[in-house]
């Protein structure tokens, strides 16, 4: 780990932020007061080996040099800022290259697998009430990842020196140092309990100990400068601070729980709908259990009850076929008459999950139309409602589905009267979403924001903390979260719909 930056020398300087989604890239430059002044994007999809799927790490690290190269040209940048997705590691040996391939957490390991782990480190269930890890799809738990990793390549895994997270992994590309932050620890990883805020048993069970660097660091440390032929190949001084970096929901909860004094929830959506509110209980309840809910880190090292549903995911997949009978249609404003009679008559509903996640595992995906029934596969053979016909009807009964789901999720994280609930992302410009929340919850105040890029802006916080010689709380004088709220409003038959919702994906 370097010393913290000189402040009087770089206390003006652009912070690049490379932000790693699971398929979108990017890399945005901030300047000194923390606007957003440049940036880039690419696609890079995951690719198939030997029936495992693999992440383009290495070719995501030559987008990310060459893109530094372009923005160093344009911006007097001091300090690099990375934020990735979670669940993804990368096992470096003894001379810093990767012993294995990079595994993505879409791969399916098979049920003998899954047996197997269970059996080793404990059923769902159990793992889910001592680690606070949910069932993830696939290897969506990093302990099952690394657990996998070593049947797949045992003799890879042999050369292991280290094992680091995503963001820490493209830091190590940049610097040739090695960290780990809480986020990444926190994250549905099994590997932490939150208790004895400690590493959990499983850690030493499966052997690890020795590989995870020996301090967890905090986010916006400096884990080191550029190596000296980074900065040749960018054009960057090789002063440049590189941060110890974060995962990307706790990056866009990090200037809500800088500026925020009361409780709140934030709501992120994007394809994955995720719910966060910072709280000082660990508990999970019955009716959580089986379910994806679960605890995180923040970057202060302090819990965050969480939640995740595919929203984004079933709402664009819709979408892509209601374009199909109708065309590329504009997303409609809110009819409210149209919604309360959708509601008043509760025959119409489009009904998660597409695959067994988020808060209705176990029920099948479909939609409904009085006493028709028509599966997801029947859909997607071109059996259409009739209610799809009529694009408005369809977008509405659609939006509103979406929000059911993000009120049950929003429920089982704590959001309670009073506690304010942040919308951010995708969402947050629909309309009829925003309106629907804030019906569901009359009396939390509803609010969207200003900060467009939650994720990123998060990460430039770590950015020029690190610069600043200081820590992201004391730069709450640089910014301000702008709450425009949302006019909290009664739909005639809510209730009645939503109850029978319930009883629709809850199988009463």
């Amino acid at each position: 780990m370097a010393p913290a930056a000189d402040t009087a020398r770089d206390g003006a300087k652009s912070i690049a932020v490379f932000d790693v989604g699971k398929t979108n890239k990017k890399l945005l430059v901030f300047n000194h007061r923390l606007d957003l002044v440049d940036e880039a994007y690419h696609t890079f999809d995951q690719y198939e080996k030997d029936g495992v799927q693999i992440e383009a790490v290495e070719e995501t690290s030559a987008w990310l040099i060459a893109s530094l190269k372009a923005m160093a040209l344009k911006h007097d940048i001091g300090a690099v800022s990375v934020s990735t997705h979670g669940a993804a590691f990368a096992c470096v040996d003894a001379a810093g290259r990767l012993a294995m391939p990079v595994l993505s957490y879409t791969t399916d390991p098979g049920p003998d697998f899954v047996s197997r782990f269970s059996a080793e480190y404990g059923d769902p269930i159990t793992l889910q009430k001592d680690t606070k890890t949910p069932d993830m799809i696939a290897l969506g738990c990093m302990a099952k990842g690394i657990a996998f990793a070593r049947e797949r390549w045992p003799q890879q895994f042999k050369k292991t020196a280290a094992i680091l997270p995503l963001p820490q992994y493209y830091g190590f590309v940049l610097t040739g140092n090695k960290a780990i932050d809480p986020t990444n620890v926190g994250c549905h990883t099994a590997f932490w309990n939150f208790e004895k805020a400690d590493w959990s048993p499983i850690v030493d069970r499966m052997g690890l100990s020795a590989l995870f660097p020996e301090t967890i660091s905090d986010p916006w440390a400096v884990l080191g400068t550029l190596k000296p032929d980074i900065a040749r190949e960018t054009g960057l001084s090789e002063d440049t601070v590189v941060t110890v970096g974060i995962h990307d929901s706790n990056a866009s909860l990090l200037p809500y729980l800088i500026k925020q004094t009361e409780p709140f929830v934030v709501n992120s959506t994007g394809t994955v709908s995720v719910s966060l509110r910072p709280t000082a209980d660990v508990a999970l309840r019955d009716e959580d259990l089986g379910k994806i809910v679960y605890y995180n880190l923040s970057a202060f090292k302090t819990p965050v009850k969480t939640t995740i549903f595919m929203g984004g995911m079933e709402f664009d997949t819709y979408m892509g076929l209601l374009s199909t009978i109708h065309g590329q249609a504009k997303h409609p404003p809110l009819d409210k008459r149209l919604m309360e009679d959708i509601l008043d008559r509760r025959k119409l509903f489009v009904l998660p999950s597409f695959i067994p996640f988020g808060m209705f595992p176990g029920s099948a995906a479909r939609v409904v139309q009085g006493d028709t029934v028509i599966p997801l596969g029947e859909l997607f053979g071109g059996k259409h409602p009739s209610f799809f016909g009529d694009f408005a009807t369809a977008y509405h009964v659609l939006v509103l589905s979406v929000a059911l789901q993000a009120e049950v999720a929003l429920r089982a994280v704590g959001l309670s009267d009073g506690m304010r609930l942040f919308i951010e992302g995708g969402f947050a410009k629909n309309e009829v979403y925003t309106r629907l929340l804030a019906a569901l919850f009359l009396n939390s105040p509803t609010a969207t924001t200003n900060l467009a890029e939650a994720t990123a802006f998060g990460a430039a916080l770590l950015g020029k903390a690190a610069l600043m010689g200081t820590t992201p709380r004391e730069l709450s004088d640089l910014f301000e979260i702008e709450a425009r709220e949302v006019a909290p409003e009664r739909f005639e038959g809510l209730e009645g719909y939503r109850e029978q919702f319930l009883k629709l994906v809850e199988g009463r």
